[in-house]
């Protein structure tokens, strides 16, 4: 009865991880926090994490848990964003997510193994416009949805040293919606709409240092993933057809970079109460050159006057770093009080900024407590995270930065009237963390 109900209770984490509202809290569409007691330290954890997330923040650290333990909780992010152009607002009314995960460790007994599984969004994107804002011919919604499903191993050959390896399998959908500028002949403008899905596979590992009793080191590499969408369901409305009728046609050869992550932490653990630790990650989004739609059949824009069959959003991002530092004490035998800093660099330059993904560097203010009773615990974590305005003058909210292809024939880019040319970005987030641990 209780294998029925895990599975039961596993089957329905996983649906309502999968269709939550996805939204991007690190760099670029990375959500790197995951877990309560990660958000309390700034999520400067990786050589630290003592419970069963760590499947997902450093595998090898599954060998340092205590107990066998299962962990469920859920992340709720609030975003106030906007974008602003010639004393004009348009909203991102895509402001509340959540994001559930489950984790688990079990110590195989009589041996030197730890095995962990864990169901999670490390990546995600959620951003919605009003479709008649000014940030149309950019974007009107655009969504990025993953799920990571994780069975993980570690080893522990000596007391000092440990090592692990996971490997994930991974189930995402996309979408993005926009208009399109067609006003050569005067008839205004049409609206494209893009959706599809894919699973593809990643692999982490893992080594955990102890050189000293009070000194932890670990060391972590997440690896690329390439999700590619070859049968997208595309929809296009043309400004000649009045109503709501649609062309539908088959999108081919997007291909959307889940980047490579590499993280180092250092842990000291100052007194039996008091700990601090200090995290390092790069990120490789240099990889993420352009984002490309094939079309199947051509997009009779105007009328069949001008067939697009292709679109090409440049993007160039930069690899980014992050660095974090937090710590945690322990006022008494249950409770732990958590704090921590980070700052997080945006990999998106200048020319490609828009409202679909509106990054900025972050720096970010967190807290958090944990209360164990026995053989449960409760976390609690909030996160203030406080994007860097951006002004900007660039091409993406005219529709200009965006290449269309008449066969292998570029189009001549069409601007919409009305905008000044300078833009600003303004973001912040509210992120509360919650979950409840069982030692067995």
């Amino acid at each position: 009865m209780v294998g029925k109900w895990a599975a039961l209770t596993v089957s329905v984490l996983c649906c309502v991880v999968f269709t939550g509202a996805q939204i991007a809290v690190s760099g670029g569409y990375e959500i790197a926090e995951q877990t309560a007691r990660g958000i309390g330290r700034g999520n400067a954890i990786t050589a630290g994490v003592d419970d069963p997330s760590a499947v997902f923040i450093n595998p090898a650290a599954l060998s340092e848990i205590p107990g066998n333990q299962a962990m469920v909780g859920f992340n709720y992010f609030n975003t106030v964003g906007r974008v602003k152009n010639g004393g004009r607002n348009s909203r991102n009314i895509h402001d509340d997510a959540f994001l559930p995960n489950l984790f688990a460790n079990y110590h195989i007994p009589d041996s030197n193994f730890s095995v962990g599984l864990g169901t999670y969004t490390p990546f995600g994107l959620g951003t919605r416009y009003q479709t008649d804002g000014f940030t149309r011919f950019a974007a009107i919604r655009s969504e990025l949805k993953t799920l990571y499903v994780t069975p993980a191993v570690a080893w522990k050959p000596f007391s000092f040293l440990s090592v692990a390896g996971g490997l994930s399998y991974v189930h995402s959908s996309a979408f993005l919606s926009r208009a399109l500028f067609l006003g050569a002949l005067g008839v205004g403008e049409g609206k494209l709409s893009v959706a599809d899905s894919d699973d593809a596979f990643a692999y982490n590992f893992g080594i955990l240092l102890t050189p000293h009793n009070s000194v932890k080191v670990g060391i972590t590499y997440r690896s690329r993933v390439d999700l590619d969408y070859h049968s997208a369901d595309v929809k296009f409305r043309d400004a000649l057809i009045s109503g709501g009728a649609s062309t539908r046609v088959r999108g081919e050869g997007i291909h959307v970079p889940l980047p490579p992550v590499v993280s180092a932490g250092i842990q000291w653990q100052i007194t039996p109460d008091w700990a601090a630790e200090i995290d390092y990650k790069f990120t490789r989004w240099s990889e993420f050159e352009s984002l490309r739609i094939r079309f199947a059949s051509p997009l009779p824009a105007l009328g069949g006057a001008v067939p697009i069959s292709a679109l090409v959003f440049p993007q160039r991002w930069k690899d980014a770093s992050s660095v974090r530092l937090g710590t945690s004490y322990k006022l008494t035998e249950n409770v732990e009080i958590r704090a921590g800093i980070g700052y997080d660099q945006s990999p998106i330059p200048s020319k490609s900024l828009g409202p679909a993904i509106p990054g900025a560097h972050i720096f970010g203010l967190n807290g958090g407590v944990g209360y164990t009773w026995g053989p449960l615990g409760i976390d609690l974590g909030y996160g203030a995270l406080f994007y860097r305005d951006r002004r900007i003058s660039n091409a993406v909210l005219e529709g200009t930065n965006v290449t269309a292809f008449s066969g292998t024939v570029p189009l001549p880019a069409l601007t919409p009237p009305g905008l000044s040319g300078r833009d600003k970005y303004e973001n912040f987030i509210n992120h509360v963390s919650l979950h409840v641990r069982y030692r067995f």
